[in-house]
Parts: C-alpha cells; structure tokens; sequence
C-alpha cells in the first residue's frame, strides 16, 4: 500500500459504486480512512469488504444525498466513527432522475428541475459542505473535491438541468475555495468527461468528440487522489478537467 493520504479522513458521497467505488478504493489504498457511503446498503457493505480485504480501513453509512438530516447526521457519524474528518468528496448525482428526465427544457416539469438540482447541487454539495465545515476546519488541512461533469460547459439537448446545476456546482467551488482560505480548507472540483461505470452503461454521449479513449472511474479516482492529497496544498479554487479533451475539442462541438 502507498501512503499518499496516510492520515487522510475522507467521506465520499455515492461511493457504492462508479466513480465513488474507484475513488473509495483507491483513497483506502493510498492510506485514507474512508467513509464508504449510499443509498444501498448491500452494494456499500460490499465496497467495504473489498477495501478490508485489500488491507484498508473504511465503513459504510448509509447516506440519502436528498435529505438535509441524512446528511448532517451522516457527517456526525463519521466524525464519530473515525475521530475526524480532513476530506469530503462530493459525488453522489442522481443519475436516475437525470436518466428519466431527459427532456427539452421546455418540455421538463418543475418538479424534475428540482429534483435535480437538489440532488446534484443542494444536498451532494451545499448540506455536505455545510455540515463537514468545522470538522474539516479542525483538522487544520480540510479538502473538498467536487465532482461536476463536461455538461456543465458545453451544451447539449435534454440535459439543460443537469448541465445547470453541475455548473453551479463550478461556480459553488470558486466561492467555497475563497471562504475556505481563512479555515484552512482548499476546494476543487473535477470536470468528468464521458465515464464507462457499468456493463450497462451504454450512454448518449458516446459518440467521437473525445480525443482520448473513454474514461473510466480510476481516471478521476487518480485525479481526486491528488487533489486530496499534500501533494496539491498549493491548489484551491480550480476546475481540473479529466475528460479526454471533450470540452475544449472544436470538431465535436461543431466549432
């Protein structure tokens, strides 16, 4: 095992699978305590036990992105649990609702509009910020990694609230990295391109404007890996991109 974030305390939300699973797994090996947390507890306990096997420390809390005393009482038990808390990784989006409203903006309801940005933007980063702040504070290093993805600066039909709230969650960070400075928290987020998660993961973005490869979870689990680690003590307030070129490529945006 490395130990890159050997004294590191990380939380990170919707790490049952995806790109929370890698970047848990990958924070465990690199010497973090982690806070596996989710919706299913099956798929968390799973996440947990490979991280064990692995010779890494973590538990699983169940965790509903959504719910304001979900997440206050989540960040509570971690702090519990492991003494401290120097990391949160805001990840969780609800994807399932993005799936289902996949519409024209025009043609999408205010309650899918809200749905959707409460769960990508209220709760996976205003609540978990609000929440870890004094115990990030405390530990006198705090680092928060915001997960945002390439909709957040480039359009695309149908994915209007989505791309909404991921680039406020841009923005939220800019913001969160000014307030952090007199705490000792540094703030950074990472622009996620096209991401093979699953054996069902067939997407609508899949299409030539990468001008790498597809990405898959570990390419932003090392991403983060940095970010959270002393390595980017310097680093506050930036928008780091692991998308394979997506969002600066001119032929695939029809420039």
């Amino acid at each position: 095992m490395a130990n890159r974030l050997e004294g590191k305390i990380a939380l990170i939300s919707g790490s049952t699978r995806g790109i929370g699973r890698s970047t848990a797994e990958h924070f465990a090996a690199e010497g973090a305590k982690v806070a596996v947390t989710g919706r299913t507890v099956a798929k968390g306990e799973a996440v947990v036990e490979r991280i064990r096997d692995a010779g890494g420390e973590a538990e699983f809390f169940p965790l509903d992105i959504t719910d304001e005393s979900s997440v206050s009482s989540t960040v509570e038990a971690v702090v519990e649990r492991f003494g401290g808390l120097t990391t949160l990784i805001n990840n969780a989006a609800p994807t399932d609702k993005v799936a289902a409203s996949y519409k024209k903006l025009h043609e999408l309801s205010t309650e899918a509009w809200q749905d959707i940005l409460l769960g990508t933007l209220t709760g996976n980063v205003f609540w978990a910020s609000k929440y870890a702040w004094p115990h990030l504070k405390a530990s006198g290093a705090g680092s928060i990694v915001n997960i945002s993805s390439g909709q957040s600066v480039v359009g695309m039909s149908g994915l209007g609230a989505y791309g909404a709230a991921k680039g406020a969650v841009n923005a939220l960070t800019r913001h969160l990295a000014v307030e952090g400075a007199d705490d000792d928290i540094r703030a950074n987020c990472i622009i996620v391109g096209r991401v093979i998660s699953g054996r069902g993961d067939s997407g609508r973005a899949a299409g030539p404007g990468h001008l790498t490869r597809l990405g898959n979870p570990m390419d932003v689990a090392y991403c983060a890996t940095w970010l959270a680690s002393d390595e980017a003590e310097f680093v506050t307030g930036s928008l780091v991109t692991a998308d394979g070129g997506f969002t600066i490529n001119g032929d695939a945006l029809g420039s």
